[in-house]
């Protein structure tokens, strides 16, 4: 496997996209490292949010990838493909999930996983990319109740190793379709998506509306249909109300 190849097993950091970003300045990772902690200080979450993790008990873990020339414009493949991976090293462990846009995995309704993707852009060009990974694995309470785990919708407990060494299979597989046939890969992606083809109730800036979810275009951009109208919204322009 590329991704994977080189393993930083941490008890206790931060945040292991930071401990990454440190790797990358100093130079003391190779192509494909895979940062593990048990537990984080401050694990970051979507929009600036904190990710919540009993020490011990889910997969923090971060990827680092230094893409070969790769222009802007595949982002957003990369982004498909992480959450596609996520969704099939769940269903491995015979667990349904759904993609919520932009980068949150769903199961029975309720967040079990997380994405946030870092980029080094310059010129047009991706320098570095890390992945970071929340999973939530054997954790049985939460303070959001919004959120689940797989041992609470299995009622077992997983091996957090087995969970992260199939996940890392899955991206292995799933990164080597970027650049390829992107309408293929797009559609395993909205047959994931969330809410699509359904009606539901967004807030953009001040203004609640209700729309129907239309799919993803090229810039990662969610597009809902809203009185008939096509309207795209970007991350952080737009939040689902449940």
């Amino acid at each position: 496997m590329f991704l994977g190849n080189q393993i930083f097993r941490l008890d206790k950091v931060d945040s292991t996209n930071n401990f990454a970003a440190n790797l990358i300045e100093e130079q003391l990772c190779r192509n494909g490292a895979l940062i593990l902690a048990d537990t984080q200080t401050a694990g970051k979450g979507q929009r600036g949010s904190l990710w919540e993790s009993e020490p011990g008990k889910n997969l923090l873990c971060s990827y680092v990838y230094f893409p070969d020339n790769l222009s802007v414009n595949f982002l957003q493949e990369f982004n498909m493909c992480l959450s596609i991976s996520l969704i099939k090293c769940l269903n491995y462990f015979e667990i349904d999930a759904e993609i919520k846009w932009p980068n949150d995995i769903l199961a029975d309704g309720k967040k079990i996983s997380g994405i946030l993707i870092e980029n080094n852009v310059r010129a047009g060009k991706v320098k570095s990319m890390i992945f970071g990974i929340g999973l939530n694995i054997n954790q049985q309470s939460f303070i959001n109740l919004g959120a689940t785990s797989m041992a609470l919708i299995r009622g077992a407990e997983f091996s957090i190793d087995e969970v992260s060494l199939q996940l890392t299979k899955e991206f292995n597989h799933w990164v080597s379709f970027v650049g390829g046939d992107h309408q293929d890969l797009k559609l395993v992606y909205l047959n994931l998506l969330y809410g699509i083809n359904t009606i539901h109730r967004f807030q953009s800036q001040d203004q609640e509306f209700e729309g129907i979810i239309v799919g993803v275009n090229d810039f990662g951009d969610l597009e809902i249909n809203v009185l008939g109208e096509i309207r795209s919204f970007k991350n952080k322009e737009i939040s689902f109300l449940m």
